[in-house]
């Protein structure tokens, strides 16, 4: 009877016993359970973290590099422009030397809008309707040339106006208008300037325009004749500031 009794609190003790291992043991897997799925969520969490301080790092740079970009830009800019300054001043000067004589004869020499122009009345190139060049004004035109040749980043346009009169044609004359006369006075320059070795046919650009960009009002004989020139228009190359100012914008 007693090993009975001892027998049964034995089972009924083990079967306590494994019943409270069991427990113990799923209580402690589902703890595990839960740190492993809370320490997975920390860690996808800190590896977004990390992927948005990547973006922000790159984001930063790019910033850095378009602001040394920037600054790099600007500083070229301000050099370019220093330069384009004291060419045209130098151009300038050395055309008011070589030009000196023709002062009283039709001739000036002018800054406008960071241009030079070279203004040459119609009595220092041309017979009136005549698009051949004056002994006289080839000689200019040719002083004008040599102080080109020695500034070779110098761009040349030059502009034939006539006045407000029409152009009376003749028999078998290949001019026909103003318009016509105007370009062939340009032209008729342009060739004088390329005989100086130096100046590129690509620096050049020739252009009449006729009555339409007068310089004097009204119907004067004096006005007229004001308006009756050739101009040699100078402006510096600007290929590489107008590269710079389209990326500022």
């Amino acid at each position: 009877m007693k090993r009975w009794k001892i027998g049964r609190w034995i089972g009924v003790a083990g079967a306590v016993a494994m019943g409270t291992v069991s427990c113990v043991s799923m209580k402690t897997y589902r703890q595990t359970q839960t740190r492993a799925l809370r320490a997975e969520r920390q860690t996808e969490a800190l590896r977004l973290e990390i992927e948005q301080l990547h973006e922000q790092r790159a984001a930063l740079e790019a910033q850095y590099d378009l602001l040394d970009s920037t600054q790099s830009s600007a500083a070229e800019l301000r050099a370019l422009l220093a330069e384009r300054t004291r060419a045209l001043a130098e151009v300038r000067r050395l055309l008011g030397e070589a030009l000196r004589g023709f002062d009283s004869e039709g001739l000036t020499v002018s800054e406008r809008g960071g241009m030079i122009y070279v203004s040459m009345d119609e009595k220092l190139l041309f017979e009136s309707g005549k698009s051949e060049v004056s002994p006289e004004g080839e000689r200019a035109v040719l002083q004008v040339a040599g102080v080109l040749a020695r500034n070779p980043n110098i761009r040349i346009m030059v502009e034939g106006h006539t006045d407000n009169l029409p152009y009376r044609a003749k028999e078998g004359d290949q001019i026909v208008d103003n318009w016509d006369l105007s370009v062939h006075r340009a032209t008729a320059v342009v060739r004088i300037l390329l005989r100086e070795n130096g100046i590129e046919p690509k620096r050049i650009t020739a252009a009449g325009r006729s009555r339409h960009a007068p310089v004097a009002t009204g119907n004067s004989e004096t006005a007229r004749a004001q308006n009756r020139r050739t101009e040699i228009i100078l402006t510096p190359d600007m290929d590489r500031l107008m590269e710079l100012l389209q990326q500022a914008y």
